[in-house]
């Protein structure tokens, strides 16, 4: 532990973790959905067929994320995290250069590329291996950061937009981008406690539980055999898919349905300030009242909000929807790493979430230019909706199943 009256660098990790999430994902992801309408007018795009670029961003992102996480357990998590949030940061300010699809979609692999190395695996591990207590507040804290992100730059985006066009407004995000995360990425991350001489916040150092917990859990390759791996990645997908095939296509809905741009972005902001406080309130439930209550509250709380989106032409059903899904979609970012840690372990836990985060990638890709697609062909996200609930129900019937067969699996131990 640090001495008396400092403060553990664990929080310093948190701190990084934040505005890595808060550029990467917040900027980058939530704030997506402002540029949709712009752009396809603008450029003459489709939704389907611009909404890909993402698609194609999220599938390289899923085969560098293995990949990421041998790299990041390996080498120096610098050097790693400083190539790839310099590739993200040029690659997003690139777009505002864009006038073709084909322009869109090559700048979208170096980013998806950098994207991998930059926010979900390297801090999702970081905050396992240094958080021994309070990991799950510490994981919401960093995760409610993504939130905050699309709080605070989709009205700005979309102001940005209106006054000097969306080429400026990727341009600027771009820059901003680069602020928040390559000086964290260069000066502060760690990947673990040992690298600074130190314990895990909660542990003392040397202690038989520390080492106990460090090096207990699946190999890769036992990962991959063992069901728990697998019912996890089939939740993590599902609600990958529901998740991202929402949140992206919210602000097009909600002006298809007859909301002015500006409300509708405004609403997003209300989303993603409920996002935060769900992932700090999810972080800490799931360290008072468990992992399986916390997810099957989330798992509710999502389609119960994507239902409501039927009737979202009303103003208060359109803020309820957004109060309640803001609140639930903390099951995608919050819960996935601490299940994982608790189903199969810590000793390979940045290789392990790194085959993992392949089907959050792979959901993400589905997502977008699913709900896009089925907008161009039925002229309306209905089916779309009802799939997405139907997914979230799936999700948590997979998720419950993994954490009954590990708690199973240690009892017998």
């Amino acid at each position: 532990m640090a001495e008396k009256g400092r403060i553990h660098y664990a929080w310093w990790i948190v701190v990084a973790g934040f505005l890595l999430n808060l550029a990467g994902i917040g900027i980058i992801m939530n704030s997506m959905g402002v540029f949709f309408k712009p752009v396809i007018e603008s450029l003459g795009f489709t939704r389907g067929s611009f909404a890909l670029y993402f698609t194609i961003a999220a599938l390289a992102m899923m085969v560098m994320a293995p990949l990421m996480g041998k790299l990041l357990e390996r080498y120096d998590i610098r050097l790693i995290m400083g190539i790839c949030t310099t590739l993200m940061t040029v690659s997003f300010a690139l777009f505002s250069q864009c006038r073709t699809l084909a322009q869109f979609y090559t700048l979208s692999i170096f980013m998806g590329i950098g994207s991998a190395g930059t926010h979900i695996i390297p801090v999702s591990m970081m905050v396992t291996n240094w958080f021994e207590e309070k990991r799950g507040l510490a994981m919401g804290i960093v995760f409610a950061a993504t939130g905050i992100g699309g709080f605070i730059f989709n009205p700005f985006s979309n102001w940005l937009i209106e006054n000097h066009g969306w080429e400026n407004a990727y341009l600027t995000l771009g820059i901003i981008v680069g602020i928040c995360t390559i000086p964290m990425a260069l000066f502060v991350v760690r990947v673990r406690p040992s690298d600074k001489g130190l314990a895990p916040y909660g542990a003392e150092a040397g202690s038989a539980a520390h080492k106990e917990a460090a090096a207990s859990g699946f190999t890769a390759m036992e990962a991959l055999r063992a069901p728990a791996f697998w019912l996890l990645a089939g939740m993590i997908l599902f609600i990958a898919i529901a998740n991202m095939g929402v949140l992206h296509h919210i602000v097009p809905y909600l002006t298809d349905i007859g909301i002015s741009p500006s409300t509708a972005a405004a609403l997003m902001s209300l989303h993603m300030a409920v996002l935060v406080v769900g992932k700090l309130v999810m972080g800490d439930l799931a360290d008072r009242i468990g992992l399986m209550k916390s997810l099957i509250a989330c798992i509710v709380g999502l389609t119960v909000s994507i239902g409501l989106l039927y009737g979202a032409a009303v103003f208060w059903v359109a803020v309820a929807f957004n109060v309640l899904f803001g609140f639930a979609i903390s099951v995608r970012t919050v819960l996935p790493p601490l299940m994982t840690a608790s189903c199969l372990g810590q000793k390979h836990f940045g290789v392990i979430y790194g085959f993992l985060n392949v089907f959050t990638t792979l959901g993400s890709a589905i997502g977008v230019p699913l709900s896009g697609y089925v907008h161009d062909w039925t002229q309306s996200y209905h089916i779309a909706f009802a799939l997405y609930i139907a997914l979230g129900v799936l999700a948590a019937v997979f998720g419950v199943l993994a954490l009954r067969r590990a708690r199973f699996a240690r009892e017998r131990a």
